[in-house]
Formats: C-alpha cells, sequence, structure tokens
C-alpha cells in the first residue's frame, strides 16, 4: 500500500467503501475516515507527494481523477463532476491544480473552505467568532490567533508566529492589531 506508515489500513478500507458507489466520494468524508484529517504536515506532504504522479509539484484534474487509487489499485475513478468538485476545493489559487506549500504553512483561506466556516451565515460567523474571542474582548488579537487551530480540535497545533502574523495581517484591515467581528467575517467570505 502507498499509505503504509501513514495510514492504518483499515481506515483506508472503510474510507475506500464509504464511497465505491458513483458520485457518493466526498473529499471532507474520506479524510476524516481514512484518517488524512488528522496528520501532521509532513505526513500530509508524504501524501501530496504520492498523490502527485508526475511529481510536478502539483496535483492536476487527471491525478485527481485517479485519487482513489493511490490507496487502493482496484478502486474506482472518480467522476467527472467529482474531480471538479475536489479540485475546485483545493484550488486556492485558480490555476487548475492543486499545490503543496513548501513549508507547510497555514492558510486560512484554504482552512475557512474546508472546514465549512466560509459557507456559514453572518450569525454563525458571529458564533464562531465568540468562541475564538477567548477573553470575550470583542477581537481576536495575536495569543489567540496562535491557538486558532485548537477551537476546532483539542490537541491541535498552535500556528507559528510567522503564520499567525500573517493570518492578523490579512484579518487586521483598519491596522489596531487586532480583527474584530466584521473583520473576522469579511476574512472568512473574502
Amino acid at each position: 500500500m502507498a499509505f503504509a506508515g501513514i495510514l492504518n489500513d483499515a481506515d483506508v478500507k472503510a474510507a475506500l467503501d464509504s464511497c465505491s458507489a458513483a458520485d457518493s466520494f466526498n473529499f471532507k468524508s474520506f479524510f476524516q475516515k481514512c484518517g488524512l484529517a488528522a496528520k501532521s504536515p509532513d505526513d500530509l506532504k508524504k501524501a501530496f507527494a504520492i498523490i502527485d504522479q508526475d511529481n510536478s509539484g502539483f496535483i492536476e484534474e487527471e491525478e485527481l481523477k485517479l485519487f482513489l487509487q493511490n490507496f487502493s489499485a482496484s478502486a474506482r475513478a472518480l467522476s467527472d463532476k467529482e474531480t471538479k468538485a475536489f479540485l475546485a476545493a483545493g484550488d486556492s489559487d485558480g490555476d487548475g491544480k492543486i499545490g503543496v506549500e513548501a513549508d507547510g504553512t497555514f492558510e486560512y483561506k484554504k482552512f475557512f473552505a474546508t472546514c465549512g466556516l466560509a459557507s456559514k451565515s453572518g450569525e454563525e460567523l458571529k458564533k464562531a467568532f465568540e468562541i475564538i474571542d477567548q477573553d470575550k474582548s470583542g477581537f481576536i488579537e495575536e495569543e489567540e490567533l496562535k491557538l486558532f487551530l485548537q477551537n476546532f480540535k483539542a490537541g491541535a497545533r498552535a500556528l507559528t508566529d510567522a503564520e499567525t502574523s500573517a493570518f492578523l495581517k490579512a484579518g487586521d484591515t483598519d491596522g489596531d492589531g487586532k480583527i474584530g467581528a466584521q473583520e473576522f467575517s469579511d476574512m472568512v467570505k473574502a
């Protein structure tokens, strides 16, 4: 198995079984079931390298179509509809392919889209903001951003100083050194 040492065989089988019917593939569900969603950035880079069959540094549409076959040679190919939806979700810069960041840094836009925040209503975003605003100051400050991922999964890694700084800079449109509720909403919806 290509993912030996990265993923558990039983989890991979369960994930593949869950999407064996045509047009039943959901990448979020698949990543959860096979265990990729909980992997470290290093393991995700290894998985990316396996899926990037032509070693171009990008996963193109044809490689996505055969995505499931990286997990089992007998797995089905994704339908055109599934492939296009998968590509659209992962293509953060609109170049028609999915890249991997050389340094494995946190990409807030991709995170917002993947976790579903980008599609939430204003009221739901307000609730998310209130959760992230741990000290209830009405703002998300640098220390709260550093622990941002832990609001979504206990034990998740802290953002690096560089990631935190870039995240803060992107969201702080008024330059006050913190992110307000409207800035957060604008950032998620961008």
